[in-house]
């Protein structure tokens, strides 16, 4: 479990009113199948995600591979760091 994983599961769990114990809330849940984020949800975690992580989400990385489970935005989170700054 990473730090981005925790990070994002407390932002789903306080901001989309997550029904379930946070132990339910594994990383690898489908969260669009199991609507625990819609389409604006999913905007608001994109911007949450680019403020809190100070990086940029292209809309093309805007795609359900990408936020299928808290275990991709993770893995997307941890690529977009390790990325060279852009000017």
């Amino acid at each position: 479990m990473t730090d981005q994983a925790e990070s994002v599961r407390d932002f789903l769990i306080d901001e989309h009113l997550w029904q379930g114990t946070r132990e339910e809330l594994t990383d690898e849940v489908p969260l669009i199948a199991n609507r625990v984020v819609d389409s604006m949800g999913l905007l608001r975690l994109v911007a949450w995600i680019e403020e809190r992580y100070a990086i940029t989400i292209d809309d093309t990385e805007v795609v359900p591979a990408n936020f299928a489970t808290i275990a991709s935005i993770a893995a997307l989170i941890g690529e977009k760091e390790r990325q060279p700054s852009r000017p």
